[in-house]
């Protein structure tokens, strides 16, 4: 039996709302140091580090100590097991590298504008750096909250597409502090940034309302986004304010095509989601 907590959205709101406040903690060194007004000689890097787990940490406080559900952070935890799944999906999983090819041809064909400076050649020990570095942080740090908490939360609240919507838009929102960091993130569009994240948001709800859940294919999703996004501008010869441009036209068609093939209601052509409607989490596995 859910308690009383579930049935309001006081859980989610402060999900929310502490998702955005510890990152932007995390963030606090780095920003005193962009403007001067610290001057520290440690690296800021493990602060932004810590600061990606922050949707996973706000997730394990509210389902810890506000929902109080015994078991449920390891029941999230567990959804890292979901192995085995059709091929189909892994396909999907790993679909944001044909996206930023897809991006980087678009660019080239369309803009081709060189960089301003030349290109430093990139080593495969770069790419292997790049890659579990894009794994630990943003893959693995974030989406047990975005899409392992919030995401079938909202879906009790909201059609699937809404609920996309909603969760992009916070999620964009959440990486605003890194545009004060002076660590490069102020060379690109900022909104282009967050529209790009509600629009992998709607493939990632469709991922999920078609495989219970699945935080593999979250997790590799979100790490293939961010290795592609990373191509792009690295080995790719894309500027890092085209990246985002380009990104933005290809995923806006890729989650056109996924909408209206699957409906906006549930995203999935499934006649139920796969969620607890009482306890507002995704089926148990």
């Amino acid at each position: 039996m859910a308690t009383k907590a579930y049935q309001s959205n006081k859980p989610l709101v402060l999900f929310f709302v502490l998702s955005l406040l510890f990152v932007a903690l995390f963030a606090t060194v780095a920003i005193l140091n962009n403007y001067g007004i610290i001057d520290v000689e440690i690296p800021v890097e493990p602060f932004l580090i810590l600061g990606s787990w922050t949707p996973n940490i706000a997730a394990f406080i509210v389902i810890a100590f506000i929902l109080k559900h015994s078991g449920g952070v390891r029941d999230l935890f567990r959804r890292w097991t979901m192995w085995k799944e059709s091929p189909f999906w892994y396909l999907v999983a790993i679909s944001p590298l044909f996206v930023a090819g897809v991006a980087a041809i678009l660019y080239h064909l369309i803009d081709g504008t060189p960089p301003a400076e030349p290109m430093d050649p990139v080593t495969i020990p770069m790419l292997a750096a790049m890659f579990i570095l894009a794994l630990i942080t943003g893959a693995m740090g974030e989406e047990l909250g975005w899409r392992g908490f919030a995401l079938p939360w909202l879906q009790t609240r909201m059609n699937a597409l809404w609920a996309s919507l909603v969760i992009g838009a916070v999620w964009g929102f959440w990486h605003l502090p890194l545009w004060f960091t002076g660590l490069g993130w102020e060379v690109m569009s900022f909104w282009l940034f967050a529209y790009n994240c509600i629009a992998i948001s709607v493939i990632m709800t469709w991922v999920c309302n078609n495989t219970k859940g699945n935080m593999v294919l979250i997790t590799l999703l979100h790490l293939f986004y961010n290795f592609g996004w990373n191509l792009m501008s690295l080995s790719w010869g894309v500027p890092m304010d085209k990246t985002l441009l380009y990104q933005a036209i290809v995923l806006t068609v890729y989650a056109g095509i996924v909408v209206s093939i699957y409906g906006p209601s549930r995203i999935s052509k499934k006649k139920s989601l796969p969620i607890n409607y009482d306890k507002k989490t995704w089926v148990d596995i």
